[in-house]
């Protein structure tokens, strides 16, 4: 356990547990602590490791986007979980770790939203960002949860893609406690994807109460290039987004998602 953040007291008393985080890596900066925590696997790292980092200089986010970072080192909270497939379904780790994210950002005071299937919103604009990607290192499939909380970005010019992005500090008025953010992220990531072989449906009912992309007006990007409009109705149980569109109803499994009406709350 090293780094400042690792040696906080409520992030260190959850060093156990059903899923053993066993040994939480905080440094200052990386390139990306989804990179830094596959070359620790790689070295003999066990699942249930977390890397920690304040800031990323190459974090990036699904589709290949580059993260956009804080003006500062303590801007953000990024980290990066390594969990084991199976017991975690592949499919459904990413809406664990955005139901997961959205309760450590409201009990740090804000309202938070899912957009559907990795962004957290307040009030629209992008709070959190989630990217998890599937390795195999010696012979066993793991999960590599990076997630990235904006903490405080007051004072950033407001001119570009900074234009839809937040922190919890803007949204409170107050300064966060990192290390509390941190530990209360921990211990829910931890809870759900404990709970998610065994009762999928209790995630995907949780995900919908708190997706604004349910019951929106979408527009559908596919990776092949083409796209697809229509409103968003519904998740199916491997947590793909269904949606209405003129000709068809769709399930989504990988595409950029648009909000083209703002979500009723």
């Amino acid at each position: 356990m090293t780094g400042d953040l690792a040696r906080h007291a409520r992030v260190s008393a959850l060093l156990s547990g059903p899923l053993q985080w066993h040994t939480v890596e905080h440094v200052a900066e990386t390139g990306s602590t989804n990179d830094l925590a596959l070359e620790l696997v790689r070295a003999g790292a066990a699942p249930g490791l977390i890397v920690v980092a304040n800031r990323q200089t190459s974090g990036r986010g699904r589709q290949g986007r580059t993260w956009l970072d804080g003006p500062r080192l303590d801007s953000s909270l990024m980290l990066t979980a390594v969990v084991p497939v199976p017991p975690v379904h592949a499919t459904l780790a990413p809406l664990a770790a955005g139901v997961a994210t959205a309760d450590a950002l409201r009990r740090a005071g804000t309202t938070p939203w899912l957009k559907w299937p990795n962004d957290v919103l307040i009030d629209e604009r992008k709070a959190a960002g989630i990217l998890v990607e599937q390795h195999n290192v010696g012979g066993d499939d793991l999960l590599l949860i990076g997630i990235g909380i904006n903490i405080d970005w007051r004072g950033v010019d407001r001119t570009g893609d900074a234009a839809a992005w937040t922190s919890i500090a803007e949204e409170t008025g107050a300064d966060v406690n990192r290390g509390g953010v941190l530990a209360d992220l921990l211990r829910g990531l931890a809870a759900w994807l404990h709970s998610v072989p065994g009762d999928p449906l209790r995630l995907l009912m949780t995900y919908r109460d708190v997706c604004a992309t349910i019951g929106t007006q979408v527009r559908v990007s596919f990776p092949d290039g083409t796209s697809t409009e229509g409103r968003a109705v519904d998740l199916d149980r491997d947590g793909r987004l269904v949606v209405d569109t003129p000709e068809r109803q769709v399930a989504v499994n990988a595409g950029d998602i648009e909000h083209l009406r703002p979500h009723a709350d």
